[in-house]
């Protein structure tokens, strides 16, 4: 995976993504599933906008982010402070000296996406190997009983904002298919009074519900059922 996915992006990354995700609604949905659990583990943290609205409703919660990119940790650090440690740190070989009750991710390393009437897994991580990686480290990381919720996205889809007079934000989605695998291309990029001022590429692979469930069950994890098409939880087993 590329060091920092979205470097020369963060100027104005926010004002995008502020304005196309409810972060309130998503951090009171989170907020359910957690109940009273208190140590959290947020993988692919960006700059915090999600955990900024999670602590404004439950200010006593432990939250430690991780993210490869430190363009966006370094915004998330200037709007968070102090009541979040941040690690910038790649979900494949995490390692914390620290134990969580409940690890979640929108977008940051994986989220699921609906393509028709398909939910499929997109990952920043490309390779197989290194998903399956990723899961065991965060596996790793949860106390037994833990949960870990991956949240939905609507990021498989394009979209053009204005966000003042002068400032347009863009996102092109495209699919394509490479040696029979799937993959997701993200194109963002940003004008200033018509100048081309931030491009960013950024591939995430697709795989099939099926099989992501079958990596996540070698990786110790267990589907819980839950009516919603926010996201989709699964719990650590017990060690036997």
């Amino acid at each position: 995976m590329p060091t920092d996915l979205y470097q020369g992006m963060s100027d104005f990354y926010n004002a995008f993504i502020g304005r196309n995700r409810d972060y309130r609604a998503i951090a009171m949905e989170l907020l359910k599933l957690f109940g009273n659990q208190q140590h959290i583990l947020d993988v692919g943290i960006g700059t915090g906008l999600l955990v900024e609205q999670l602590l404004e409703l439950r200010s006593e919660l432990q939250i430690t982010g991780i993210d490869t990119s430190k363009s966006l940790l370094a915004q998330a650090q200037a709007s968070l402070g102090t009541q979040v440690e941040l690690y910038c740190q790649d979900v494949c070989n995490l390692q914390l000296d620290k134990m969580f009750d409940v690890a979640y991710s929108r977008g940051g390393a994986w989220a699921f996406v609906q393509d028709g009437d398909t939910i499929l897994l997109a990952s920043h991580i490309l390779e197989l190997d290194a998903i399956e990686q990723s899961f065991e480290r965060v596996a790793a990381h949860l106390r037994d009983g833990g949960r870990f919720i991956i949240i939905s996205s609507n990021a498989n889809h394009s979209k053009q904002d204005e966000l003042d007079g002068e400032v347009s934000f863009g996102r092109t989605v495209s699919k394509h298919w490479v040696d029979g695998e799937q993959y997701l291309v993200l194109d963002y990029r940003c004008h200033r009074q018509g100048i081309l001022t931030g491009h960013q590429k950024v591939r995430m692979r697709l795989l099939e519900l099926e099989y992501v469930e079958s990596m996540l069950r070698a990786a110790g994890f267990q589907n819980i059922s839950y009516d919603s098409h926010e996201c989709r939880i699964y719990q650590k087993e017990s060690a036997k």
